[in-house]
């Protein structure tokens, strides 16, 4: 994605700002803008595991720690490398230490994930208070090497790390890595559903996160010279948290405006003789007003409000043609083996079967309608069948083959894709942003304009968060078909949506087969799209198949209408 010429002239005005800075200003400001540089790393490391990933953790300064001191124990050692090299080190050596860090967030999330990090806070300051950083029992300081030990160097050096740092993240977040850490923060289910492997997004956000904070500890060692326990207290960690909150540092600009928050706010209590606890309260303060709030950081709603007036007079909603576009070349060659393939599926809660012994096949290129009176088990159906269900008896086949032993991201590559009766499209992202990320491998560059046209989708650089409830259960579907799935399970598609929009609906559900070359399951209430786009049906009854076939002869028959209108057989 091509950053917007506004942003990039904007970000000039600043890097000539930054570079001004050692010329225009006395030494003292020198080095508070290079403390607002390491702050603004670690308020960004804050951004990517909690503001991207949105996950808690409250122990950056422990890896900023890390990083330290390992580039303490270097020096102490007397190792001859760059200092560039030391700073690299520091942060390679506290991403491991971040990976394990993350493997509770596999199992826990929230509060308890919170607990966990500041767990490893304190019992690292703990043992850092034990035995110190390497060198400052004996007075050695950390010396830069030459240019750097010159503090315009040092300062330079500082802000090369954070550029070059962020524009990695800033790439990173349009590509797999980064769509991935916005899928986990919105739905763990959802992100799942689209192919990601939400352990391996977790993971890699904290080791993300605890490389840049260690890479910060390090250029922390050669700003200070002598490290002591004071700068990296739980309490610290707990400051960044709060002022990355409170400053959306998910992006280099709020993550900029924390470090000079952390940087400017003690600094100006300094001055007028207040107490610097007060800064902490304040943090604090705008922290707790920010999660009542619920609209994201200043950055965030700042951003939201320049996006609602960009888009102000641009197509916000889905306009479906009446005319279908002619899009042919998905199809994929037919096989003899069926879609899907379901044997004796059984769920079981307790001493209640929400499925008994449920079986159902669905051939090439097929729209196969599954109705039933509410509890009937349908989306339970889809939860087993697209791997969302601990466990169950039966047998669930694919192209063929058995997914019984697979996750629900590894059903994905089989060729599964599903969409949700509430719709969980990830609206930090834009339209083609989502596509890519649900598109996978099979994304490529005709996918995005090709679903456009299909689905009336509006244009592909807008904020999904701009789109209505019904627009964003079309680009769900939209998104769903980026994969090239061979089977496409449709949960209540036309939820939310008026009539029109549900005839178009119906119109695309029904040539998807011969467009994108998938069969459907369409679980839908509304008997008129169900007649409109399925050409076979299947209706639950209390966890049990009553009928099945053709759609015009099941919907007259008898059991079903009995089901539906809750009498018995005889009384109709």
């Amino acid at each position: 994605m091509r950053p917007d010429k506004k942003h990039v002239a904007l970000w000039a005005a600043f890097a000539v700002l930054v570079c001004s800075v050692p010329f225009i200003l006395p030494k003292y400001w020198v080095f508070l803008f290079t403390t607002m540089a390491v702050s603004t790393l670690v308020a960004r490391s804050v951004g990517v595991v909690t503001n991207q990933a949105g996950l808690l953790s409250i122990c950056q300064m422990s890896f900023a720690a890390v990083g330290g001191w390992v580039v303490a124990g270097i020096n102490d050692l007397g190792w001859q490398m760059g200092f560039p090299l030391m700073v690299l080190a520091g942060g390679l050596v506290a991403l491991p230490l971040g990976l394990v860090i993350g493997l509770p967030a596999l199992r826990v999330r929230g509060v308890e994930l919170g607990v966990v990090t500041l767990g490893f806070a304190v019992a690292l300051d703990l043992y850092l208070r034990r035995g110190s950083f390497p060198g400052t029992g004996e007075g050695k300081p950390v010396i830069p090497d030459a240019p750097f030990a010159n503090s315009i160097w040092f300062y330079f050096l500082a802000w090369a790390v954070v550029g070059l740092l962020c524009v990695l993240l800033w790439w990173a977040r349009h590509r797999p890595l980064g769509l991935a850490w916005a899928a986990v923060r919105t739905s763990e289910r959802a992100a799942a559903a689209l192919g990601v492997d939400v352990a391996r997004a977790k993971i890699s956000a904290f080791g993300t996160a605890a490389f840049m904070a260690g890479t910060a500890g390090g250029l922390m060692a050669g700003q200070f010279g002598l490290l002591t326990t004071d700068v990296f207290t739980p309490v610290s960690s707990m400051v960044y948290f709060a002022v990355a909150i409170t400053t959306g540092a998910g992006v280099l600009s709020g993550a900029l405006l924390a470090g000079a928050l952390i940087t400017l706010v003690p600094e100006l209590l300094r001055r007028l003789g207040l107490p610097l606890d007060l800064g902490d309260l304040i943090f604090a303060a705008g922290a707790i007003d920010t999660l009542r709030r619920g609209q994201g950081g200043i950055s965030d709603q700042i951003a939201a409000r320049m996006a609602g007036r960009k888009y102000a007079d641009k197509q916000r909603s889905c306009a479906m043609a009446p005319e279908l576009p002619d899009l042919t070349f998905w199809q994929k060659p037919d096989t003899a083996a069926d879609v899907l393939t379901v044997d004796g599926l059984t769920v079981t809660y307790g001493q209640n079967k929400a499925l008994d012994n449920v079986s159902l096949s669905i051939g090439r290129q097929q729209v196969h309608a599954l109705v039933g009176p509410n509890g009937a088990g349908k989306s339970t159906f889809v939860d087993a069948v697209t791997g969302f269900l601990a466990s169950y008896r039966g047998s669930v086949k694919v192209n063929g083959s058995t997914v019984d032993r697979l996750s629900a991201h590894r059903r994905v590559t089989s060729g599964i894709r599903r969409t949700f009766q509430q719709s969980r499209v990830i609206d930090s992202l834009t339209i083609g942003d989502y596509i890519r990320l649900a598109g996978g491998r099979e994304h490529s560059r005709e996918s995005g304009p090709a679903l456009k046209e299909f689905f009336g989708l509006p244009p592909l650089d807008t904020p999904v968060s701009l789109l209505d409830v019904g627009s964003r259960r079309i680009l769900e579907i939209a998104a769903a078909l980026a994969a090239r799935p061979a089977l496409l399970l449709l949960d209540e598609p036309a939820a939310g949506l008026d009539e029109s929009d549900s005839i178009g609906l119906a119109r695309r559900i029904a040539a998807i087969p011969k467009v994108f070359g998938a069969s459907v399951l369409l679980i839908e209430h509304d008997m008129h799209l169900v007649r409109s786009a399925a050409s076979a049906v299947t209706v639950l009854d209390f966890g049990q198949v009553i009928a099945t076939g053709q759609v015009d002869e099941v919907l007259a028959d008898e059991r079903v209408i009995s089901a539906y209108l809750g009498k018995e057989v005889s009384e109709l």
